[in-house]
């Protein structure tokens, strides 16, 4: 039996990088990984906001592609465009970050297991107790769970981290666009219903194509759909296989329990409007490792209470952005295609590109939101009416 202080299941960028933390302040590490190589494959768009990039101290060499701005298309493809002059978003190469973050656990000092999977987890007089398919126990006073969006562990420790979930698929292809400094997005309730579809340009010649929904049915058939309704894709070359992933959204009651501690989308630290996780899940890591850092450091009896104030801490950086989010994506759904693809139309104004240029339409989507829910009353009028009279 190996003993640990710290355990975290998931050897994603989010369980590395609270890994990576904490065997850096000197605590015993162990990652266990049920894949057996970390990074493949890509579950994201890999589109991340220029603050992620401040935050992580990211190597250059990992950014693929820079974007300025975005174009946005009805289900009529009518469009909407803006551009800054400078990036407010970054497309990274999400393998090798992923491998990156991986390495730099390593050198720090934590441990590593692959296709390591978990039969059981007990808890006996303060210390848990993972056992592995092959028989394997490890011992450890702290297990921070890093799953992502995958539910066993919850099950297995019968915990609910409650929510909504969008089903996404995403495929590489062969692409030729007029500006590749922005970013495409397709609204169309008939193939992403409730979300969005994207082409996230990643060189001249190339880019990510993908959508989510809230249904999670037929997905690659609605690829085939979104590569037939979208023109700009008219021309696309599919160039590899199609990735299908799911996003968690939604604010769960509980995030830690006792020693047992959630981060990332195992902990729905995602943004809900846009579903971006990483700047969230790195946020939260971060401030998780903290928390872990100085429960350790304590010499009192207050090892558990301190490690469950992680739950407060992690929700008082992102609280107030998500719920602004959760009421834009509200608004979002309580319009049809047909209102969007009006309210596409009314947005050509001067006023309307000076705020999303100020404020970007990724980066900040609840600030931007709100900001042109204000501009444009037509949306929230819709939106009570529809919340009204149903």
């Amino acid at each position: 039996m190996e003993k640990f202080d710290v355990i975290v299941i998931g050897g994603g960028p989010i369980g590395c990088n609270v890994a990576s933390n904490l065997a850096k302040a000197g605590l015993s590490v162990a990652v266990i990984e049920a894949k057996t190589k970390i990074g493949f494959p890509n579950h994201c768009s890999g589109l991340v906001p220029i603050e992620f990039l401040e935050l992580t101290n990211l190597d250059k060499s990992l950014i693929i592609n820079y974007i300025k701005g975005a174009k946005v298309f009805s289900c009529k493809e009518n469009d909407f465009q803006f551009k800054r002059d400078v990036p407010y978003a970054a497309v990274i190469d999400r393998s090798n970050f992923d491998i990156f973050m991986e390495s730099k656990a390593k050198e720090n000092g934590a441990k590593f297991f692959y296709n390591a999977h978990i039969e059981n987890i007990d808890t006996k007089n303060g210390d848990s107790f993972i056992t592995l398919t092959n028989g394997n126990i490890f011992n450890t006073k702290v297990i921070v769970v890093a799953t992502g969006a995958t539910s066993a562990i919850q099950k297995m420790l019968n915990v609910e981290i409650d929510g909504e979930t969008i089903y996404t698929v995403q495929v590489d292809t062969k692409i030729s666009l007029n500006d590749t400094e922005i970013a495409y997005i397709y609204m169309n309730n008939h193939i992403a219903n409730n979300w969005f579809a994207w082409i996230i340009p990643t060189s001249d010649e190339s880019a990510r194509v993908g959508f989510g929904d809230n249904i999670g049915k037929k997905l690659l058939d609605k690829l085939d759909m979104l590569f037939k309704n979208w023109s700009l894709l008219s021309n696309a070359k599919i160039s590899g296989k199609p990735v299908v992933w799911s996003i968690p959204i939604g604010i769960p009651k509980k995030i830690a329990y006792k020693n047992i501690l959630f981060v990332g989308d195992a902990a729905r630290q995602v943004k809900p409007f846009s579903g971006g996780g990483l700047l969230t899940g790195f946020i939260a890591g971060n401030i998780l490792s903290e928390t872990i850092i100085e429960a350790f450091k304590d010499n009192s009896n207050n090892f558990f209470k301190i490690l469950e104030t992680y739950d407060s801490r992690s929700k008082k950086a992102l609280i107030t952005e998500f719920k602004r989010e959760i009421f834009l994506r509200d608004v979002y759904i309580s319009l049809t295609d047909e209102d969007k693809d009006q309210i596409i139309k009314n947005l050509n104004s001067k006023r309307i590109s000076q705020i999303l240029i100020q404020y970007g339409f990724m980066d900040k989507p609840a600030i931007t939101g709100i900001k042109l829910l204000f501009n444009n009353p037509q949306i929230p009028l819709i939106y009570l009416k529809r919340k009204i009279l149903g």
